[in-house]
């Protein structure tokens, strides 16, 4: 019974602890400073190819019915190259545009259809997975791997799911680019004629506004506006500090201030703003100083891209993560703990047992066995029943946890056996506690029948070894201890003789 539990933890701990490497690996590559857009494509490739165990990973571009390859990644040769253009419909891809979702294949050489497909009778792969890649509420393109190998016994749910979330991330990555680009585009337009700035300015796809020196707005765009929720006139009424979330209004003027004074040339916050109706909104700023001839301060250029969906998922990852790391730190608890008593259990303290005999002759002083037996136990539980019997056992481990020192590691080590490591104690001192423990138990009132307890005591002197031959003879030395005093009348304690060095 014990094995069954244990495979059955560890396949729980298996299971989360590979779900926690999906959501690192995620929100690695989601706020991963990648120098550009090429980067990001290798890194999302890679990322995938290893949480899913596929050899090739590819990156598309759908436009009308081309599918254009943007980035491949694999461990070997391919013929795909990036920069190839092929008719979406000789694609596996093309049911994934077609039904707008994800789609996997197990084995394509087994399918009617598609073991004459294009793909399987020019390149062979027989298991496929791919997640369209939303750009700004538009399919850009696919995420997709492929195995010449067949995938047995198949996709998990995890790793389709994991799959959408990394084309979720790429399909922000992309945005984000999409826009640093366009206000690059928009900034270099600010030294155009007048009419080419007005018109990339009030088209471009990122809220923009010229502000004067004091934070009042000279100029919006259509995006900042649906990004506030006010309509133009009535931003160029106000400043920004009035639609500024007040936790963040003082960041956001210090480094105005600073861009005013020389000292830094531009500056880039995450910050919320305040909605007409009264909600917050997720927004990166991105500000720069236009100077006069005399470097005399014009007015300020403001970028402003909605991330509102980018805060979202990044908090969605985060939560996940603290309930994967919740549920890991409780089922390390339960591997160490013994249900009924609450006190480590068997496994538990033995790990401990190694720890501490291991450092014990470095600290000078001796450490005691104290191994624990309640009296005729079995006759106790035949004759007032298992509760009454889980009651006794319950209220003896609490007995033992007052009168014991608190630093000391104590276990429930068998049925109605119990154990107790004293560390840095001497014998005489152990033998105290013991005898108190003893008293103690003999004194509870509150169980149908008064239950005594047997002890053997073993000490390990500093200098007498720390490996496994040491721990089985401290271990017998206990025990025959304990032994010992059920053979001399039971409720009592006795000590073992020190096992040789």
């Amino acid at each position: 019974m014990m094995m069954v539990t244990e495979l059955f933890d560890h396949s729980i701990s298996d299971a989360s602890g590979l779900q926690a490497e999906r959501l690192r690996e995620l929100h690695r590559v989601l706020v991963a400073p990648h120098p550009n857009v090429e980067a990001a494509y290798a890194d999302v490739i890679a990322t995938g190819r290893h949480i899913l165990d596929m050899k090739i990973g590819m990156i598309s571009r759908i436009v009308d019915d081309r599918y254009d390859v943007l980035a491949v990644g694999s461990d070997g040769e391919i013929d795909i190259r990036a920069g190839d253009s092929f008719p979406l419909a000789n694609t596996y891809c093309a049911e994934v545009i077609a039904r707008l979702r994800s789609v996997s294949i197990d084995c394509a050489g087994d399918n009617t259809f598609l073991c004459v497909h294009p793909v399987y009778l020019r390149y062979g792969f027989e298991s496929y997975a791919a997640a369209p890649v939303w750009v700004n509420g538009r399919i850009y393109g696919t995420l997709a791997f492929v195995d010449p190998r067949k995938r047995l016994p198949g996709f998990g749910e995890g790793e389709v799911e994991f799959l959408e979330m990394m084309a979720t991330a790429l399909g922000r990555i992309l945005e984000r680019n999409i826009a640093d680009r366009d206000r690059r585009l928009a900034e270099k337009r600010l030294g155009e004629a007048a009419r080419l700035f007005g018109t990339a300015f009030d088209q471009a796809p990122i809220g923009m506004a010229l502000v004067s020196t004091d934070g009042r707005f000279l100029k919006v765009n259509r995006a900042l506006c649906r990004i506030c929720g006010y309509e133009e006139h009535e931003l160029l009424a106000i400043d920004f500090q009035k639609i500024t979330d007040p936790e963040h209004l003082q960041t956001d003027l210090s480094l105005l201030e600073a861009v005013l004074r020389g000292e830094r040339e531009d500056y880039r916050i995450e910050k919320r703003y305040i909605r007409k109706d009264g909600s917050l909104v997720w927004a990166e700023l991105s500000v720069s100083l236009v100077r006069d001839e005399d470097g005399g301060p014009l007015y300020f250029v403001s970028q402003i891209q909605n991330i509102d969906d980018q805060k979202a998922l990044l908090a969605e990852l985060e939560a996940q993560k603290a309930q994967v790391e919740d549920v890991n730190r409780r089922l390390e608890r339960l591997a160490s703990t013994d249900s009924l008593t609450g006190l480590a259990n068997r496994r538990a303290f033995m790990a401990r047992f190694e720890e501490e005999l291991a450092r014990h002759e470095a600290l000078g002083k001796s450490l005691c066995l104290v191994l624990i037996d309640i009296d005729h136990f079995k006759r106790f539980n035949d004759h007032f029943g298992h509760p009454a019997g889980d009651e006794a056992l319950r209220r003896v481990a609490e007995e033992m946890a007052n009168h014991l020192p608190t630093d000391c590691l104590l276990a429930r080590h068998g049925g109605e056996e119990f154990a107790a490591l004293l560390t840095a104690t001497e014998i005489h001192d152990a033998l105290a506690r013991a005898e108190e423990v003893r008293d103690a138990v003999a004194g509870i009132t509150d169980l149908p029948s008064p239950v005594t307890i047997s002890i053997g005591l073993a000490s390990c002197a500093p200098g007498s070894g720390h490996d496994d031959l040491s721990r089985a003879e401290l271990i017998a030395a206990a025990d025959e201890a304990l032994y010992c005093a059920k053979e001399a009348g039971r409720n009592r304690v006795e000590v073992a003789r020190r096992p040789k060095a």
